[in-house]
């Protein structure tokens, strides 16, 4: 099967163990007029653990009785993959049998305008091989502003918006999920400072991910982007939430700060009609993903101390039963396995 610019690219979802999350999101979707000329590919994992398999399968079923798509196909994961080996075979099946796709998660609530924005843009840069995807979420102006006198209704970032996003076969090919080219470029500084243009903390993650601390399809499509001298088209106004910022999900904590009080509705959007990266804009990505490092890491230190303070009441009130008779040192609070989480995933993208 394979799709021409004149039909609606399929949406690819991919669920886990939220089945109140997973019919929100699939009922937003409804609410695009699009909905009911787009093929759904549902890719569900299976679950980790005893506890998961009720989750697991009550999400099965609100996937397998949902109605008003042109056509619903799904797969039950028998073992649980994990989000990001999910996500690349998931969209490396429908670009298959499609030339390009849009990739939701169960935790994203859309704008009723989303798949109309996302099939315009996918149709508009389909030729142009240097726009690698299109990214349906912006953050909030509270932590990103755009600068007054911009003339479009989406621009180019360097980085990928993996929260709500569509791309291309040709694209999708081209990425290494192995990043076999890392040893030799992460010794290098001029590459290092050229990778931190879109975001800071990207060259952290990378490490994180290739020595094994993390587990993110984002990071490797984002690096993608990089080496191919790839963009990534995001819209002015965000036409995405994610409710995984409620801190169910396994890869996100807890926090507001990325959600949007409402979701733009503009039907007819002007796209740039030619590839090029705003410095104001840049500057104030680049501004925003430090303050993504440091809202991470302050979450990290909160748990690091309320884990501390834990493990020190409990060590207090025994004692009297230690031969030692000494409480934990800072050292060995902070070097306890329990008191630094990894973190395997993009927060936010």
């Amino acid at each position: 099967m394979t799709d021409n610019l004149g039909s609606l690219a399929p949406i690819a979802l991919f669920a886990f163990n939220r089945p109140q999350h997973l019919e929100k999101c699939l009922s937003s979707l409804l609410q695009n007029a699009e909905s009911s000329g787009t093929r759904l590919y549902c890719f569900l994992d299976g679950p980790r653990n005893q506890s998961d398999i009720r989750p697991v399968e009550q999400a099965r079923q609100i996937a397998r009785s949902v109605s008003g798509f042109l056509d619903v196909r799904i797969l039950e994961r028998g073992r649980n993959k994990g989000l990001s080996r999910n996500v690349i075979d998931g969209v490396s099946r429908v670009l298959e049998k499609h030339k390009r796709v849009i990739v939701v998660e169960d935790d994203i609530v859309v704008s009723p305008a989303f798949l109309r924005y996302m099939n315009e843009a996918l149709r508009f840069y389909a030729s142009i091989p240097g726009v690698f995807s299109v990214s349906g979420y912006n953050y909030p102006q509270k932590v990103l502003r755009i600068p007054g006198g911009y003339p479009y209704d989406a621009f180019f970032v360097q980085r990928h918006m993996c929260w709500g996003w569509g791309t291309w076969r040709d694209r999708w090919e081209r990425a290494d999920w192995n990043v076999q080219n890392y040893d030799s470029l992460s010794r290098n500084q001029s590459w290092r400072r050229s990778f931190e243009e879109g975001g800071v903390d990207l060259p952290g993650m990378l490490d994180a991910q290739v020595h094994g601390q993390l587990d993110s399809w984002a990071i490797r499509w984002t690096y993608a982007h990089f080496v191919n001298h790839g963009v990534c088209l995001v819209p002015v106004e965000s036409l995405v939430n994610n409710m995984g910022v409620d801190g169910s999900g396994v890869h996100m904590k807890a926090s507001r700060r990325y959600l949007h009080p409402s979701l733009s509705r503009k039907g007819e959007l002007a796209l740039p009609p030619l590839i090029y990266i705003d410095p104001l804009i840049a500057r104030a990505y680049k501004t925003a993903s430090r303050a993504n490092i440091f809202f991470r890491a302050a979450g990290k230190m909160a748990t690091v101390i309320r884990t501390g303070r834990q493990q020190l009441s409990a060590r207090r009130l025994s004692l009297e039963r230690q031969p030692d008779g000494h409480p934990y040192s800072l050292r060995e609070l902070i070097g306890h396995p329990a008191g630094l989480p990894q973190e395997n995933g993009l927060q936010p993208p």
